[in-house]
This record gives structure tokens, sequence and C-alpha cells, in this order.
């Protein structure tokens, strides 16, 4: 694992990589959900909330690819660190890991820095090793292809919601580098934030991706030590297959957050999804705070 200086390195790195975004104006809702986005008044139901559990990419991060890079990757320019044969190399060493691992999950996650050791192995062999950890090339890989940034008021809600007492956690596709967007990009870590280390739950650490039912039974078993209940618990994601679905299964209370284009997963016509609705539809992270009577 990196140690405390390439940690330090790798904080640098993603500030340096990661200019100011700002979100995409979302398509137009369907008119159920419109109007799960136009309450009347908050939600009676929800005032027993008492845990807020989050995705990370396209919910509390805007980012180029609407998701962490591993699944989706963005457009990027030819050339550069994330050149074309490195982006083929990439994709096939994935969809290889995963075919492997499929055999033991339904919904395989990998470790991205051990999709480039081979790759950095055959440049050594080369004669052309390059002077960086496979940590450090999978970071800079992914800042090249898929940059991110925070999402309007995504500090702020976060901090306001920790100092009414809530309980705050995340449950998200990840990878090592994610935990530390928030230090790199709001400034503190994320635990410092307010999020609870015992409810935070990461794919890569988990190895399965959402929408693992298992990575939303980990936070509600975390949620149980803290004698909370999955009705007393709201979680907030982008995508209605990825976070909506396995959080409803869970008991979880949902709100789906449309408020970037590059991220909003609606699955029309998905026949997991088919019929589904979340409790609320947000257009801004702030709007939390009204339409769930969160102080």
């Amino acid at each position: 694992m990196y140690d405390a200086a390439l940690r330090a390195r790798f904080i640098q790195l993603i500030q340096n990589a990661s200019p100011p975004m700002t979100p995409r104006p979302p398509p137009a809702l369907p008119p159920d959900l419109e109007a799960l986005a136009h309450p009347p008044e908050p939600d009676k139901a929800a005032r027993d909330i008492r845990a807020v559990l989050f995705d990370v990419y396209g919910t509390l991060f805007t980012s180029a690819a609407g998701d962490i890079g591993v699944f989706e990757t963005a457009p990027a320019p030819e050339g550069g660190f994330a050149n074309p044969e490195r982006r083929a190399f990439f994709r096939a060493q994935v969809e290889r890991l995963h075919r492997e691992a499929s055999a033991k999950t339904a919904y395989p996650e990998i470790r991205v820095e051990e999709v480039w050791k081979p790759y950095l192995d055959r440049l050594a062999g080369q004669g052309q090793a390059l002077p960086m950890t496979p940590w450090e090339f999978a970071l800079r890989y992914e800042l090249a292809t898929n940059p991110v940034y925070p999402m309007p008021g995504a500090k702020a809600i976060l901090q306001a919601l920790g100092r009414a007492g809530y309980a705050l956690g995340i449950i998200s596709n990840a990878q090592f580098f994610t935990p530390l967007l928030f230090e790199a990009l709001m400034g503190e870590s994320a635990q410092a934030i307010g999020f609870d280390p015992t409810l935070c739950v990461y794919s890569y650490e988990a190895l399965e991706a959402k929408p693992s039912p298992g990575l939303f039974d980990r936070a509600r078993k975390g949620l149980a030590a803290l004698g909370i209940a999955p009705q007393e618990t709201l979680y907030v994601g982008n995508d209605m297959l990825k976070d909506i679905a396995p959080a409803r299964s869970m008991g979880f209370t949902t709100a789906l957050f449309a408020g970037d284009g590059r991220s909003l997963r609606l699955r029309e016509g998905n026949a997991q999804t088919q019929g589904m609705r979340p409790r609320r539809v947000i257009r801004r992270l702030e709007d939390l705070a009204g339409c769930f009577a969160l102080p």
C-alpha cells in the first residue's frame, strides 16, 4: 500500500488536475419524477431520518464521466497520459479481470492499481520503466480521463447535517483515491467533514460494485450497530439502477439527485427499475434540507 508521503503527493496531484467544473443542465424529467421534485411540503414520513448516506461520483462530486472512470470513461484527447494504447490496455484488462471475478459475484469490482501493474512491468522489461508506482499511474490515468470537482453546496450541506447530529456515510463505486477527493478538493478529510468511517462502504474494499446489495447490506449492518434502522436512513444517489434500486431493497428512504446532466441515470426501459420511484427528486444538494425537513 502507499505511505503517507505518497498520500500527500496524490492529494497534490488531484488538486493540480481538478479545475472547477459546473454541473450540466439535466434533461427534462418524466412527469412523475418532476412531481417528486416539487413537493407541496416537507416529507412528514421522513422526519424520523437519523442518517444520510451518499453516492460520491455524480452526486457529491461532478465528474467528466458521470461515474468513476473504471466504469464509464469520458472522451479524452488523443495522446497525453491517457493515450489510445493505454486506453485500449485499460479496457481489455478491466474486462479480463471482471470475467475472472464474475464466478464469485454478479457485480465484480477490481482494484485499479492491479490493472496497471502488468503494464508497468512490461514497460520495465522493455527498458522503458516509468518512475512511479501502480497507484500513482492509476491516479494519473483517472485524472486524465475523468476529472472531478465538488458539486455546488456539497460541503455546506454535509457540515450542516453533521452539526445537526445526523450520522453520515457513503456507499459508492470507488478506488483507493476516492476518499482522498474530500481532503484534496474540500479541504478536509471525509472524517473531519463528518462522515462516520463505519458507514463508509467503498466498492474497491468490498471487491463488489454497485448495484450489489452486498454493499448496501454492509451499510445496513453499520447503521444497526449505531441503533439506526433502515427506514431512519436516507440514501442520496444519481442512478436509478445503481443507487435507488438497491437502497430501496434495503428499506432505505431514497432521494434521486438530478442536478447534473453528466451523471443523471434514469435507466428508462430497464426492467429492474420499471415503475420504481425514489421518495424525492432533488436538483441541488441543499434542497435536502427543505424537502426532507432536515435542519
